[in-house]
This record gives structure tokens, C-alpha cells and sequence, in this order.
């Protein structure tokens, strides 16, 4: 009897090993995730940041030589006042579609898919970073055009669009929508240069501001790393704080790539 108890235990425990685990949920980006949606840090960061951005918006429209786009390079003194800003995390507030993904058995990309994003998009229930709409005010009083460039699929021409209802039911300066929006190009990936290019030709870009390194600058395939993203920020450190603002978002970005996605390549960046 004890050897046939012993034969199933044995053979219970050879199929317990034989089947494979169940995935564990991922909660790595649930610290960021609570700090963007409850800290009060995050809400001085960014509101301190646009309130910042007051100040510099005033000195650039006195002096007509000033420019914040690296693509706009010479006639452009006399075109009219805009700045550019990117719109999740910087404008949009998208904290409740992150929440989602925090627990998600599905360890690629944090969980994220084009479904699950289209179909938070498709809610419109994005809300507004601290400060975004107190400085896109001020800029609209001071006749400065907001130009909103972003990498969501849309189509600023639909006024039944996702994104273009969100953004007119917060009550953003916008209008004319068709003008000031401008959404993904799937050829060019997330590179914003073009966008950014076209706005130059029309408007003095006073200010930009963004949430990813590429909102600012072209990235290059060669420095999408650590290193090169380093050089890069160095290399523009002069206009930081005074023509490019950075909004903080420690949720997920470009830099989740050049750091690496598992813990093995994340370990050894740690500094001890």
C-alpha cells in the first residue's frame, strides 16, 4: 500500500513538472503608473513645467529670431507665432488605459497591443496634464497657435474622429482643427521630423514640448541607445528649459528601448 501511495505521489509530481506554469502577472509598471495618477510630485512636475514655459513663450515672441525647431533653419522672422506639443503624456492624460495594462499576463510591449490602445482611443476619455490647459490658454491669448503633432491614428479632417472629439470636449485651443493637428504618418514610423518640417515652413515655432526625446529631434537609428541618446541630449543641453520642454513619464517610451526590456538587460544598468 505505501509503495502505491508512493508510485502516485511520484507520478502526481511528474505532472505537475510536465505542465507548464502559468505566466505570472506583470506589475513593473505599477509604481509608475501610481505615481503619474496619485502623486502630487508628478502634479508639481508638470505643472511647474508649464508654468515655466509662460515666461519663455514671452521672451521668444520678442525676439523674432528666435526659433525652437532644428528644421527651421532661415525666412522665418515674419511667419506667424506657434509652438508645438505632442499629445499622450504631454497634453492627454492616458493613465486609466496604462492602469489597465499593470497585471497583464502578456510581458511584451507591458502589456500594450494596437487593440487595447484603439480601443481606449476610441472611448475619448483622455483627460488634461497638470498645467497644459492654463499654458495653452495663455498662448492662445498672447495669438500663439498650439500645433499638436502626435503619433495616434487620426484624421483631424473627421469631425466624428476619436481623438479630434476628445480634444474638442476638453476645450482645447484647436481650431481650426484640420490646421493644428497632426496625426501618424505609418511610413515614417514614430519619427516626427517631416511633421515637425511642415510646421516650421508655416509658423516661427516658439516652444516644443514632448514626453520622448524624438518629439524634439530625429533620432537616428545609430543612436537609438543609451549612449547615443545621451550624446544627443548633450549636444542640445542649451535648449532645455528655455526652448524644449520635457514632461516626465516614467510609464513607458523610447528609453524603455534602449535600456532593454527584461531584467537581465535592465540589471546590469543599475548604477551600485
Amino acid at each position: 500500500m505505501f509503495r502505491t501511495l508512493t508510485c502516485i505521489a511520484v507520478f502526481c509530481s511528474y505532472l505537475v513538472l510536465s505542465f507548464p506554469k502559468a505566466p505570472a502577472p506583470d506589475y513593473e509598471n505599477l509604481n509608475a503608473v501610481l505615481w503619474m495618477e496619485t502623486s502630487v510630485e508628478y502634479r508639481a512636475s508638470a505643472t511647474q513645467t508649464y508654468r515655466a514655459a509662460q515666461a519663455a513663450l514671452l521672451d521668444a515672441l520678442k525676439d523674432h529670431h528666435w526659433t525652437a525647431a532644428l528644421e527651421q533653419n532661415a525666412d522665418f522672422e515674419n511667419l506667424p507665432p506657434a509652438v508645438i506639443l505632442d499629445l499622450d503624456e504631454t497634453v492627454l492624460d492616458n493613465f486609466a488605459y496604462q492602469a489597465r495594462l499593470v497585471g497583464s499576463l502578456d510581458d511584451k510591449d507591458g502589456g500594450y497591443t494596437p487593440d487595447s490602445w484603439m480601443k481606449w482611443v476610441n472611448e475619448r476619455r483622455a483627460g488634461l496634464i497638470p498645467g497644459a490647459m492654463d499654458f495653452l490658454q495663455f498662448a492662445h491669448a498672447n495669438g500663439v497657435a498650439p500645433l499638436y503633432i502626435t503619433n495616434r491614428t487620426c484624421d483631424p479632417a473627421n469631425n466624428d474622429d476619436p481623438t479630434v472629439t476628445n480634444l474638442r470636449a476638453l476645450h482645447l485651443p484647436t481650431e481650426p482643427i484640420a490646421e493644428r493637428l497632426f496625426c501618424a504618418q505609418p511610413e515614417k514610423g514614430s519619427d516626427k521630423t517631416e511633421r515637425r518640417k511642415l510646421c516650421a515652413s508655416k509658423y516661427r515655432i516658439l516652444l516644443i514640448f514632448g514626453d520622448q526625446l524624438g518629439d524634439f529631434l530625429q533620432i537616428p537609428a545609430d543612436a537609438a541607445n543609451l549612449e547615443g541618446r545621451d550624446k544627443l541630449f548633450a549636444a542640445h543641453q542649451s535648449l532645455w528649459g528655455k526652448r524644449w520642454f520635457q514632461l516626465p513619464n516614467p510609464m513607458y517610451g523610447s528609453w524603455v528601448n534602449a535600456l532593454g526590456r527584461t531584467i537581465d538587460e535592465k540589471l546590469p544598468k543599475l548604477r551600485k
